[in-house]
């Protein structure tokens, strides 16, 4: 073989393997479901997301992702944390850690649920160990999700 043909053949086989690699991209990140929190009547100025993934063995991978939020001294009554809730089908509430905010007031939250979840909730808070969400300091409320 020349040398012309091996570069040729070796290009080819680069542009496939590339190929390849943003198919499998684009395959893996379908698989997750992004889910936009509602503007918040609290702190209107944040954004939120929450990313659902079903992996398997019936486990559900979550990351929250927030940015532009006070901090919760700030709000009216003042509080001291920013905690992510999540609902099961029979309506219970799972306290799932606290949204520690960075100095750009952006905060995220992963973990895993082996149950299905309905709802992502994140209330503002006087306690991070609180066993109920403070309904009434809801920040953001997904909406319902739509897993299998």
């Amino acid at each position: 073989m020349s040398n012309r043909y091996k570069a040729k053949n070796m290009k080819t086989n680069k542009i496939i393997q590339l190929s390849v690699f943003v198919l499998l991209l684009f395959t893996l990140g379908a698989c997750s479901k992004k889910y936009t929190f509602p503007v918040s009547t609290v702190t209107p100025s944040a954004d939120g997301v929450v990313k659902v993934k079903k992996q398997k063995g019936g486990i559900y991978s979550f990351e929250t992702a927030v940015e532009n939020l006070a901090n919760p001294s700030r709000l009216t009554p003042p509080k001291a944390h920013y905690i992510v809730w999540v609902q099961n089908e029979e309506g219970q509430y799972q306290n799932l850690g606290e949204l520690e905010l960075s100095r750009r007031n952006k905060a995220k939250l992963e973990g895993a649920l082996t149950y299905k979840p309905v709802y992502f909730i994140i209330t503002a808070e006087d306690v991070k160990n609180a066993n109920w969400p403070n309904l009434q300091q809801t920040i953001f409320k997904s909406e319902r999700l739509r897993l299998r």
